[in-house]
């Protein structure tokens, strides 16, 4: 793969839409993959200040609607609130469901 090949390709990956995923208490969700620019910024504010919420804003960053718009801000308390007061049976089930690395794997699934 050439340089130009390779920047194609990541135009390609830094719009990718967001992944439905099926919870059985909510119905469908959509997550959208989390930026690097966005993990390096959790990483500077986990610096200054301990997070308890840590999971909770991490769902509120990936939780969408079908067009890749956030549902919930991860910098309001409520909306944080309400998600870490959710069964952590179901947010783990979230963010399994909505890994994959293999590029075969059905997103979802």
């Amino acid at each position: 793969m050439n340089r130009d090949q390779l920047i194609e390709a990541m135009r390609v990956t830094a719009s990718a839409k967001p992944r439905p995923i099926d919870v059985p208490q909510w119905g469908r969700v959509y997550l959208r993959d989390i930026t690097v620019a966005e993990v390096e910024l959790q990483a500077e504010v986990d610096i200054d200040k301990a997070d308890k919420n840590k999971m909770a804003r991490a769902a509120a960053r990936v939780l969408c609607d079908e067009n890749g718009v956030r549902l919930f801000d991860p910098e309001n308390a409520d909306d944080v609130n309400l998600i870490a007061a959710q069964p952590w049976s179901i947010l783990r089930r979230l963010f399994a469901k909505g890994q994959y690395d293999d590029e075969d794997a059905e997103p979802g699934k």
